[in-house]
């Protein structure tokens, strides 16, 4: 019987833990942009570190943690953006139709044993839903900033889901 009690308490503490949203302390995104030859990408995909950074932020904001907040309440998010994989799809001369963005994420969450690792990849046909609506994509090209906008956005809401 104390076995049963012991073992509702645990499920009903996890439950309330896994209904409540991770506070986020940190978002860090790294990537290098000086990887790409294309020029009108690289005018586009210059910001994309900061960008990246503040759509995350923006799908987070009711989880930002407050300044003051420790490390140990809240968490990390780290993510190496793969330039190769971004180099090499953007470079095409096609237009979108096999571009990707590729990234690392890492995940520090309160207790290191939830912690999250794992490799994200966003395609052009994933990006199709953030464009706004009566977008031709048949028009859209690797410097457009519809396209990066939609890919940003696409990455950001994978990741922010991955938290909610």
């Amino acid at each position: 019987m104390t076995h049963l009690i012991r073992t509702t308490a645990l499920v009903a503490t996890m439950a309330t833990a896994a209904g409540a949203s991770t506070m986020v302390q940190d978002i860090d995104v790294d990537a290098d942009a000086s990887a790409l030859k294309n020029s009108g990408a690289v005018a586009v995909w210059s910001e994309l570190e900061t960008d990246l950074e503040t759509a995350l932020a923006a799908q987070l904001v009711h989880q930002l943690a407050e300044e003051g907040q420790t490390a140990e309440d809240a968490a990390e998010i780290d993510i190496e953006i793969d330039t190769v994989a971004l180099a090499s799809s953007l470079q095409a001369e096609m237009g979108i139709a096999d571009s990707v963005l590729e990234g690392d994420v890492s995940v520090d969450l309160p207790g290191s044993q939830y912690d999250q690792r794992y490799t994200l990849t966003v395609s052009a046909e994933q990006a199709n839903v953030y464009y706004p609506e009566g977008t031709d994509v048949t028009t859209l090209n690797v410097g457009s900033e519809v396209f990066y906008t939609a890919m940003v956005d696409a990455f950001a809401t994978h990741v922010a889901e991955k938290l909610k």
